[in-house]
């Protein structure tokens, strides 16, 4: 019988073991899959905005301290420029603040959405004195 017992013990053993190694090379797998769709998927915010120093200069010349920044911001406060309505109850706004595109020449792109769908808008802005930040929308659709 104590052989018997030590048969089934082994049997065990080896099965748990082999499916704790299956179990962490498969999680392996997937961690190493996952890190490299990663760094292929993300974008360092940096290369979003295309302003050159030249740029960054004049509109800290204008009055924004911290341009890239302000200009995010206060493209934020203004939900009204979305032309594409919420739907289900959603309220459209411009959330993801990596997303915009700051363009030379006073252009942005900006995705807004309401958690349910997404609009595209090209915005333009001039920097008035004192830094105040005025929008005008040049183009925008709910998009996919």
């Amino acid at each position: 019988m104590s052989r018997r017992i030590w048969l089934t013990v082994a049997v065990i053993l080896v099965a748990s073991l082999t499916g704790n190694v299956y179990l962490a090379s498969r999680t392996w797998r997937a961690e190493a899959r996952a890190k490299r769709a990663e760094a292929r998927s993300i974008e360092p915010v940096h290369q979003r905005v295309l302003l050159t120093d030249i740029d960054l200069l004049d509109l800290k010349a204008a009055g924004l301290t911290d341009p890239v920044n302000q200009l995010r911001s206060d493209l934020g406060a203004h939900p009204d420029l979305i032309p594409v309505g919420g739907v289900f109850g959603g309220t459209m706004g411009f959330y993801d603040r990596d997303g915009i595109v700051l363009l030379p020449g006073g252009y942005v792109y900006a995705p807004a959405d309401d958690g349910h769908i997404l609009a595209h808008t090209v915005l333009r802005y001039e920097v008035k004195p004192g830094g105040k930040i005025e929008w005008k929308l040049l183009d925008g659709h709910a998009g996919e």
